[in-house]
């Protein structure tokens, strides 16, 4: 029961932090891509979820193009998002698996591994279903198309801020578990 109550509260900590870091640039997805690599599938899948709906609720107070097309077909932020934590949690497992040997590597190299994956799945799904869907959904004479650049250079940027983040701050959030006794 009381390991229940501490992953129930660490998911609620981490949702908050998902909708705190909504407001820094390229820092949103640090939370669910934490989720993936610290706890398991089913919060992966919960926060992932979250992230989608979170997405969804700053649009609606957003200007921008991407803000425009998610408000125009709201489906796009929630569905697109599903897999990202599923995602990060699978290819942080396999990397795991793989590497035998104990040590700082094995610590940091599958989080890096599960990071990067989760930040390209959120990317390349959201790009494309906007592409596909809201193509021309745009903001004065910039649409969705024209977008596309921005948003992938965007990823890119998250990718390595989300690659260098989320193992270091997996780590301490291990040190504390570790402490905590679980």
């Amino acid at each position: 029961m009381q390991r229940k109550a501490k992953s129930v509260a660490l998911c609620a900590v981490l949702v908050a932090l998902t909708i705190l870091f909504g407001a820094i640039p390229y820092a949103f997805l640090i939370p669910v891509l934490l989720a993936a690599v610290t706890t398991d599938f089913k919060t992966s899948l919960v926060l992932s979820s979250c992230f989608g709906v979170i997405s969804l609720i700053y649009a609606l107070m957003g200007g921008s193009v991407v803000a425009l097309a998610f408000v125009a077909n709201p489906w796009i932020p929630i569905v697109g998002r599903l897999l990202v934590g599923p995602a990060a949690r699978g290819a942080y497992m396999l990397a795991d698996r793989a590497i035998k040997k104990e040590g700082k590597f094995k610590s940091v190299f599958p989080r890096s591994i599960g990071a990067a994956v989760g930040s390209i799945v959120n990317t390349a799904i959201v790009v494309s279903l906007l592409v596909l869907f809201a193509p021309n959904v745009g903001l004065e004479d910039v649409t969705v198309i024209v977008y596309v650049p921005v948003m992938l250079i965007s990823g890119a940027i998250e990718l390595a801020i989300n690659v260098l983040c989320v193992p270091t701050i997996a780590l301490a959030v291990d040190k504390v578990r570790a402490r905590n006794g679980g």
